[in-house]
């Protein structure tokens, strides 16, 4: 299940596509929660600032980590999503364990109590994990181990701007809830559902209003009602 170049716009804006414009499905109204709720937050006030997890003043190039955008951390990940620590292992033989109650599931299918491993390097390039707090996560499955580090992106989900990963597993399963509502009563009702499903395949969306973002290519199946959804140029399994 891959999740590549997906951006807001294509919520906000509504679709494109063989389906009827009467019956385009409009998200705009969850996505600009997701996004609110994603938002970084500040204190109030100076005091609860410093009261706030900080971010090590270590950057990226300080601790040798690539340069990359959001989407680009999205497609090296195995499993990307929000969570909370629920546990916290101590440092053993360099490696600590991290366990994660699972909050929204950008990428994989990843398990509601997440069990993540952190090399440790005794700097302040190591993640500020503490249990009761949040963070984005973006891990890589190695020969058996789930991992992730600060260059994987990972940090604090107050500091992280999630709505840039686009939607999130749970807001794209309500949209295929609607988009099936939207399909009946139809006469071209089976080809309609029947793109959806091809499309809940690679959990692809609709193609945005203003055409599908660039590294990706319009898709659809060959019959009326269709709807036309984004997939990379890369994808082999072109309808």
């Amino acid at each position: 299940m891959r999740v590549r170049r997906l951006v807001p716009f294509l919520l906000l804006f509504g679709f494109t596509g063989y389906a009827n414009a009467d019956n385009v499905v409009d998200v705009s109204k969850e996505w600009n929660e997701h996004a609110g709720h994603a938002a970084p937050s500040k204190p109030a006030n100076p005091a609860a600032a410093a009261e706030a997890p900080q971010e090590s003043s270590m950057t990226y190039a300080a601790c040798g980590c690539d340069v990359q955008t959001p989407q680009e951390r999205l497609e090296d990940s195995t499993y990307a999503f929000t969570g909370k620590v629920s546990e916290l292992s101590a440092v053993k033989k360099g490696k600590r364990t991290v366990v994660f109650d699972i909050d929204e599931v950008f990428k994989g299918s990843p398990k509601q109590d997440m069990k993540v491993t952190e090399e440790m390097l005794g700097t302040e390039c190591d993640l500020p994990f503490k249990e009761g707090e949040s963070f984005l996560v973006f891990t890589r499955w190695e020969w058996g181990t789930v991992k992730t580090s600060r260059c994987m992106g990972t940090k604090f989900l107050k500091k992280a701007q999630t709505a840039a990963l686009g939607p999130s597993e749970e807001l794209k399963e309500k949209l295929y809830i609607r988009l099936r509502n939207a399909c009946m009563g139809r006469i071209d009702t089976p080809c309609c559902l029947s793109s959806i499903k091809a499309m809940r395949v690679g959990y692809y969306v609709p193609e945005p209003q203003q055409g599908c973002p660039d590294g990706s290519v319009p898709d659809r199946l060959r019959c009326g009602g269709s709807y036309t959804w984004c997939i990379p140029v890369t994808e082999k399994n072109h309808h």
